[in-house]
């Protein structure tokens, strides 16, 4: 008894490393979907202008150029 205890518990508990997952024929056209979506976005996406002192490379708070600079 213990001995088949033990067995379905291993079996559980390794379970989930057997399962493939399933794609339904509609999945992949909304992935399709999802990666046009998002390459979409991607380029639309504008970054803005970084703040540049000649100082030093980061923006100090308590630097008066910075200061101006993000002004």
């Amino acid at each position: 008894m213990i001995k088949n205890l033990w067995k379905k518990f291993v079996n559980w508990l390794f379970s989930w490393q057997k399962k493939e997952p399933v794609i339904l024929e509609d999945e992949e056209e909304y992935l399709e979907d999802e990666a046009k979506m998002a390459q979409y976005l991607e380029d639309k996406i504008i970054e803005p202008e970084k703040i540049k002192c000649n100082t030093h490379l980061r923006f100090k708070k308590s630097c008066p150029t910075c200061v101006e600079a993000a002004k």
